[in-house]
């Protein structure tokens, strides 16, 4: 016990942090796996990104639990790096994929702590903003790394996108608070628990 309280009060992350966050990286990458082998058979996932809705529940109750600044870049890098291996050709090819994934985290994090006063509004605020402005990015190196032409048929698939990314996201973010509300008070909850 002596251990928690020293960790909380020298405001480090320690290793059962470390190994929190790896586990729900993993958990969101195999769960991935599964829904997009399901998702893009179908051809939904072209419209609609309904294979992200889990992850962003999963970001957003992260960085819930873990509430420090890098957490949720330091998770999508995680991410970002088993994509390269797992999916070389999905999205952007290799390297290209952690340019938007570390973006989408910084963007994340930067939500949480901009709007520390807002407990529940941060929580929209960082999967709405972050998630759209991922998709901006990721678009951004598809027209100007890869030289997609930046069509009607583009420019319409991605607002399509951008705009069911938000609803999305928003209802991500609900469902995560949803849950939040159940398992703050949890004594494992508890020892996890680290705020900024």
């Amino acid at each position: 016990m002596n251990a928690i309280q020293t960790e909380k009060r020298a405001g480090r992350l320690g290793t059962r942090h470390w190994v929190f966050i790896g586990s729900v990286v993993a958990l969101d990458f195999a769960v991935g796996q599964l829904s997009k082998s399901l998702l893009h058979a179908s051809g939904i996932t072209n419209f609609v990104r309904l294979d992200m809705f889990l992850p962003v529940v999963l970001w957003m109750l992260t960085r819930l639990i873990v509430d420090r600044f890098g957490v949720l870049t330091a998770y999508q890098f995680g991410w970002g790096t088993l994509a390269i291996f797992a999916f070389p050709g999905a999205m952007l090819p290799g390297p290209l994929k952690l340019i938007p994934a570390v973006i989408q985290g910084l963007l994340h994090d930067a939500g949480f702590s901009l709007f520390r006063r807002f407990p529940r509004g941060r929580v929209f605020v960082s999967a709405i903003v972050g998630g759209f402005l991922s998709k901006v990015a990721v678009m951004l190196l598809r027209v100007q790394v890869l030289g997609l032409p930046w069509t009607k048929v583009t420019q319409a698939l991605f607002g399509v996108q951008a705009l069911t990314s938000i609803a999305l996201d928003a209802a991500a973010a609900g469902l995560a608070l949803l849950i939040w509300a159940r398992i703050r008070n949890l004594q494992i909850t508890r020892m996890m628990r680290v705020d900024a």
